[in-house]
């Protein structure tokens, strides 16, 4: 399982992977969720490791940071093998050992009146002191979503549109 969240983590930033773009707007709809993208989003789907990965992204500020949804369905033989915390931290798992970051914190959490059970995470790069990310997961039956808002630590952890983003992602039905 861990193997399979660390490619959904990981795959945003590999640029050797075939994609297919759609739009934000279609992206969401597909995938069952709603957020604010501050500015112009892009979206591509991406196969990695035998999932479709749904990736809905925007930079901000000329390099400064960005804003990023990713979600794909995770196999239903592994979901129904582990409990939904197993599957949550193995995402985190994924960021410390794959991502190579420093994970500072990771706290347990509901999403939306359903309440799906998610993690909010802060992080950092190892190796880069003023490189930051906070979001949550969250998983809906077989679907993790990933909700991330990441740059400069300053960016990231005292911006309006960091916690904004975060805040305005729900999912739909």
């Amino acid at each position: 399982m861990r193997t399979i969240v660390a490619i959904l983590i990981l795959t945003a930033g590999a640029a050797s992977l075939s994609a297919q773009p759609t739009t934000p707007a279609e992206l969401m709809k597909a995938g069952k969720f709603t957020v604010k993208f501050p500015g112009e989003a892009k979206a591509e789907v991406r196969t990695a490791g035998g999932l479709t990965v749904h990736i809905a992204f925007a930079d901000y500020d000329k390099g400064k940071g960005g804003f990023m949804v990713v979600y794909s369905d995770l196999p239903a033989d592994k979901v129904k093998a582990a409990t939904a915390d197993q599957i949550l931290e193995s995402g985190i798992t994924g960021l410390k050992e794959n991502f190579r970051a420093t994970v500072n914190e990771a706290t347990p959490a509901e999403q939306g009146t359903k309440k799906y059970p998610a993690r909010l995470i802060k992080a950092q790069k190892d190796g880069q002191a003023d490189w930051a990310m906070q979001g949550k997961l969250v998983l809906v039956g077989n679907r993790l979503y990933q909700v991330f808002v990441y740059g400069t630590k300053d960016f990231v952890a005292t911006s309006a549109e960091a916690q904004q983003f975060i805040d305005s992602f729900d999912i739909t039905e």
